[in-house]
């Protein structure tokens, strides 16, 4: 019976044998003969990449490897071999007593690759999961054979595999999608005047607990939650602040369920008697939509992530706002921050090469432009969307209207 995660019925084996056989078809494409995945100690130091090609714990040094001609090879210390070879991921298990360079360099030389791609990356924290340490003893055990001038990185085969959602990952993003849309629907009828935010965010996390799920990020500040003019932006923890009329309501949150996640905004206006919502928070809520809309009908593969951001920023500052402070949105998937390549992001330092990344055909991204009013606070949505043939399809519902909360 296939194993499966233990917070979902998402089955291990059909989705491992999934991914690696989509690393081969990924590893043709690039033209890389070679992927090899070198990890210790997983339990404790885990590579990001490892939870796309392999199930469980490896102890000793262990190399996983996936060829472009479509072998799949494990060499492992001699402990962990069986439950590998029972898997049936790995076609060829290689089991060491002393050492592992004897059966790696059998191995490679039996290949033969002219490109060995190693896990490290200057723009992508999980595409870089060797480590400095662990890469220098790789090194080592390669040197003075041909193969030390042959290692390339491997962050080119990593952002495809994680960014081109397979159905079943889509299947799993889209349900989380859609429970946090019904945990936001729930939560609407608990927001009232004197309820703090860190006690709304408290409220929320009940609702998700009560239906089985977990956060997409740490429980602490997920959600996140102001009220008021509050200028507090980003990864922030709900504060003591009190809802009040005449104010708004903006959360930030997501859901894990079967290993993957979601990660969506909404707001709301707490009404004052029969005050109209003030227009400036009307307008910035108006031009959020639109920026979404606008930045969607140009999200498609092949574009560069900062083309897609900065339809976004432009539908600000025409509309006379200030352009936001961060990417206009990130993949989404097995992380809330994904990875997986190109960023819609502007082109700063602090993105790096994402923002010149093409956009590809399964990615899946948020889109979330932000407008902070210096008397209201955050005016924010947040919309989960994938990459199509042609273009990009909403998994969430785009609340084109503001919610007005008549409350006693």
């Amino acid at each position: 019976m296939p194993t499966t995660h233990p917070d979902t019925g998402l089955e291990t084996v059909p989705f491992l044998t999934a991914k690696t056989d989509q690393a081969v078809e990924v590893l043709k494409e690039k033209g890389i003969d070679v992927w090899l995945t070198y990890v210790r100690e997983t339990v404790a130091n885990v590579d990001p990449s490892l939870e796309l090609i392999f199930e469980g714990d490896l102890t000793w040094e262990s190399a996983l490897i996936l060829t472009a001609d479509g072998e799949k090879v494990a060499i492992v210390g001699v402990h962990d071999a069986p439950d590998i070879e029972e898997a049936g991921i790995y076609g060829r298990v290689i089991g060491y007593r002393e050492g592992i360079t004897e059966p790696l360099l059998n191995t490679l030389n039996r290949l033969d690759p002219h490109s060995i791609a190693i896990n490290v990356s200057e723009n992508d924290s999980l595409a870089d999961g060797l480590g400095a340490g662990l890469q220098k003893l790789l090194e080592r055990r390669l040197k003075d054979t041909v193969f030390e001038d042959r290692l390339v990185p491997a962050e080119d085969v990593i952002w495809s595999l994680r960014g081109r959602k397979l159905p079943m990952e889509v299947e799993a993003i889209a349900h989380c999608v859609q429970e946090t849309q019904k945990i936001f629907d729930e939560a609407t009828s608990l927001i009232r005047p004197g309820l703090t935010a860190a006690q709304f965010a408290d409220a929320i996390r009940g609702l998700a607990h009560d239906k089985g799920y977990g956060c997409a990020w740490t429980p602490k500040m997920c959600p996140i939650v102001t009220t008021g003019s509050s200028q507090r932006v980003g990864h922030v923890a709900p504060t003591q602040d009190v809802i009040s009329p005449g104010s708004l309501v903006h959360v930030d949150f997501g859901i894990r369920h079967q290993q993957y996640c979601s990660d969506m905004q909404r707001m709301w206006w707490v009404a004052d008697g029969d005050q109209p919502v003030p227009e400036e928070v009307l307008k910035a809520y108006a031009t959020i939509v639109s920026a979404i809309e606008k930045a969607a009908a140009e999200l498609r593969p092949g574009v560069a992530g900062w083309e897609v951001d900065q339809i976004a920023r432009d539908e600000l500052t025409a509309n006379g706002f200030e352009e936001y402070t961060h990417a206009l949105g990130h993949q989404l998937g097995r992380s809330p921050h994904d990875g997986g390549g190109a960023t819609l992001a502007p082109r700063w330092e602090r993105y790096n090469e994402t923002p010149y990344r093409p956009v590809e055909k399964g990615n899946v991204f948020t889109l979330e432009p932000s407008i902070l009013l210096p008397d209201h606070g955050m005016v924010a949505l947040e919309e989960n969307v994938l990459v199509t043939e042609d273009g990009c399809e909403f998994l969430s519902v785009l609340p084109r209207e503001l919610p007005v909360l008549k409350v006693d």
